[in-house]
């Protein structure tokens, strides 16, 4: 004879609804709470500080110097042409293009180039040497730099020193200085900012300067 199935497990009572003033009752009297109000500071507007050769017929140029120094292009330049160097002796320079050493000037003219794309935008990078009016508009890059000196400094600039990366094991996954090859750069940005602009005391952080953890 079959013995019948196991009755099934009693279910717990479910707790009961906690009142206002049962919440209540574990604090204090209201009358023994004391409120200490945060204790803001004075209002201070954002202010420019700016060195004192600084005039209201300051060229725009003279802005820009200010946060990438003459020192910074020398830099990028220096780690432009070892990188350049290292990949030609790496890859072969057989059928490869001709490549000249960069000159700190040319990469003023390269960086500008890159700021004059952000302003006129066009589809394809190669319309900006357009030379056929029925083809699109005609820019002033091709006055400057060829497009072929463009893509290669564009294929080797390097910010950062290649050799020193290495060494430091910064390309290693166990790397946590993940903006390396943005060094000294980003830490030289880092400091004018500071040292050139006072923000105001109101300071509201754009959610897309923050970080995103999401899909």
């Amino acid at each position: 004879m079959e013995s019948p199935p196991p009755s099934p497990p009693p279910q717990s009572a479910r707790p009961k609804a906690r009142t206002l003033k049962d919440i209540l009752a574990e604090f204090e009297s209201i009358d023994q709470v004391v409120f200490d109000p945060i204790e803001l500071e004075q209002h201070r507007d954002a202010q420019p500080l700016l060195p004192p050769t600084f005039s209201a017929t300051s060229h725009p140029f003279d802005y820009f110097a200010l946060f990438f120094t003459h020192d910074l292009f020398k830099t990028i330049t220096t780690n432009t042409n070892r990188y350049a160097a290292m990949q030609r002796i790496r890859a072969g320079e057989e059928g490869m293009r001709e490549w000249t050493d960069l000159l700190v000037d040319e990469l003023y003219v390269f960086i500008g180039a890159i700021i004059y794309m952000g302003i006129h935008e066009e589809p394809d990078a190669s319309m900006y040497w357009n030379t056929d009016f029925n083809k699109g508009p005609l820019h002033a890059l091709p006055s400057h730099i060829s497009l072929r000196r463009y893509q290669q400094i564009k294929r080797y600039c390097h910010i950062s020193c290649h050799q020193s990366d290495q060494s430091a094991g910064y390309h290693l996954p166990s790397n946590k200085r993940w903006w390396y090859k943005l060094e000294p750069l980003a830490s030289a940005l880092q400091s004018s900012f500071q040292h050139y602009y006072s923000p105001s005391s109101e300071v509201s952080i754009d959610e897309l300067m923050v970080r995103c953890f999401g899909r």
